[in-house]
């Protein structure tokens, strides 16, 4: 194959590539297509990089390979031309697509028509949605087709390589099974989906248990594609109760040990008491107080633990960590680039000032017009010092993002500091100043 030829045929492949993608979303009309299709296929007929013409025989092999429907033909043929792959995949890809674009296209032209028809006064549930789109039938005849459409490109192609946010995800494995844990969590989202949407906002008896189904059945599919070892580096790094630990330790620094103990812990809480039989508990009208005290003696017991494994001084800084303040304040830090001193210096003004409230409050001697007075310099003071140490904005957003107590202490009210160190203001009732 000539060089011209070669480069001809790949400009040619890449506008018909357009017109199939563009079909198969119904973006071009039918109608239009003929007339595009011979621009592109003149296209390849027409000069090469010397203004040449093709032989007859050379812009018939182009035709038949932009026509084909042999795609495992197109695949060898775009790997000859010496495509990359992943441009190989991706045109052959849309030209199944486009096998379905007339049908497509009638769907989307009734879709449009019903929407017409349909008074636009009446509310939808839950704004434009897919479900308010297409009626039931269409969306499971668009689903088949994306089924097929996408077990015949496996076939040809094998499994597409996982994206970068799931082998980060899962880069305790390879990437082949990477690839292969994403293709099962995108398989059950669209089980669940399709659930959903037929309960259209309607839960009844069976649906629950529908859904706990489709989640069991993802669950033992993803375990008997992994290892033992594999299995627990993912429970450590992707179950809900590792990612709920996450999110409480961001604010602690913790070692590998630490963090596998506390999630022992946590995890023979979960399977004790496990969050979902509560939500489905307390959504179905049952009584959820025994469940609730008995979760909660559980988790003090768990943390008696963790302080004895990290002694009184670092539990406190854990503690601390799980605080929403403390969390913004280290997001602040990230975002900013402020130093581990700026946000030692902030936090301890945080710290004074809620003990000094408190102080305040507990002090009988005072009125309660007194209280509001010292409460107004208190949090001045306190406003000022924090924008001195971060800044004028960046104090001022961290204040109305995460110290809401301090906004509200010059109105008055009791100051209490609950166990974890958490700060409340019990504004006065009725409002009234005394």
């Amino acid at each position: 194959m000539n060089k011209s030829f070669k480069s001809v045929l790949v400009f040619s492949i890449a506008a018909n590539a357009l017109l199939f993608a563009g079909l198969a979303a119904g973006y071009v009309s039918i109608k239009k297509l003929s007339g595009a299709g011979t621009a592109a296929q003149s296209a390849a007929a027409s000069g090469g990089s010397n203004g040449g013409t093709l032989s007859p025989e050379a812009a018939k092999r182009t035709k038949s390979l932009l026509t084909t429907g042999d795609m495992a033909a197109l695949r060898d043929g775009l790997r000859a031309l010496g495509l990359p792959e992943d441009e190989v995949r991706r045109i052959v890809g849309m030209r199944i697509w486009s096998r379905n674009a007339a049908r497509i296209r009638e769907i989307n032209e009734a879709a449009l028509e019903a929407a017409r028809q349909r008074p636009y006064w009446r509310g939808r549930r839950q704004g434009m949605s897919y479900t308010d789109v297409y009626t039931p039938e269409q969306q499971k005849e668009m689903q088949s087709m994306s089924d097929a459409a996408s077990k015949e490109t496996r076939e040809l192609f094998g499994r597409e390589e996982a994206d970068g946010w799931t082998v980060a995800r899962y880069a305790f494995v390879s990437p082949e099974k990477a690839a292969r844990l994403q293709e099962i969590e995108s398989d059950y989202y669209d089980l669940q989906r399709r659930v959903r949407e037929e309960m259209a906002g309607f839960l009844m008896p069976g649906d629950a248990e529908k859904l706990k189904l489709i989640e069991g059945e993802k669950k033992r599919d993803r375990l008997a594609l992994l290892t033992p070892e594999e299995r627990e580096a993912d429970a450590l790094r992707n179950s809900e109760t590792a990612q709920q630990l996450q999110r409480v330790l961001r604010g602690f620094v913790t070692t590998e040990e630490e963090y596998k103990a506390i999630f022992a812990l946590q995890s023979a809480l979960e399977e004790k008491y496990p969050r979902g039989a509560w939500t489905a508990a307390y959504y179905g009208g049952a009584d959820t107080s025994e469940y609730y005290k008995g979760r909660s003696e559980e988790q003090k017991n768990i943390d008696a633990k963790i302080k004895d494994m990290l002694g009184e001084e670092r539990y406190a800084d854990y503690v601390r960590g799980q605080r929403e303040d403390y969390q913004s304040l280290m997001a602040a830090a990230e975002r900013f680039n402020l130093s581990a001193e700026t946000v030692v210096q902030t936090y301890q003004v945080r710290d004074d000032t809620a003990n000094e409230a408190r102080r305040i409050s507990d002090d009988a001697s005072l009125s309660a017009a007194q209280k509001r007075e010292a409460y107004a310099a208190l949090a001045e003071q306190a406003t000022a010092q924090i924008k001195a140490s971060l800044g004028d904005d960046v104090g001022a957003a961290y204040i109305d993002n995460a110290l809401g107590w301090l906004k509200n202490l010059p109105k008055g009210g009791k100051v209490t500091i609950g166990p974890k160190g958490n700060v409340t203001v019990s504004q006065p009732k009725g409002g009234k100043k005394k």
